[in-house]
């Protein structure tokens, strides 16, 4: 088993994901190169957006939830 660094990330602003001009994202696009050399087989996620049950949730590929609105269009899809 091959043991990876820990990161924590805040998300900042939904729109972080599709603002070409945000400095920020333009360092999440920089830093996701440079980190992960090979394809993680797992990786946590801890939030504090989850508040139905189950708690705990282990499956191969989630549901997208989208929390929020008011947002442009594209990150709704």
């Amino acid at each position: 088993m091959v043991l990876m660094e820990t990161f924590y990330l805040s998300h900042g602003a939904p729109t972080l994901a599709i603002d070409e001009t945000a400095p920020a994202r333009q360092f999440f696009k920089s830093w996701q190169q440079s980190v992960y050399k090979e394809k993680p087989s797992s990786i946590l996620v801890i939030s504090a957006h989850w508040e139905t049950e189950p708690t705990v949730n282990v499956v191969d590929r989630n549901d997208t939830i989208h929390d929020f609105h008011g947002f442009p269009k594209p990150l709704y899809q």
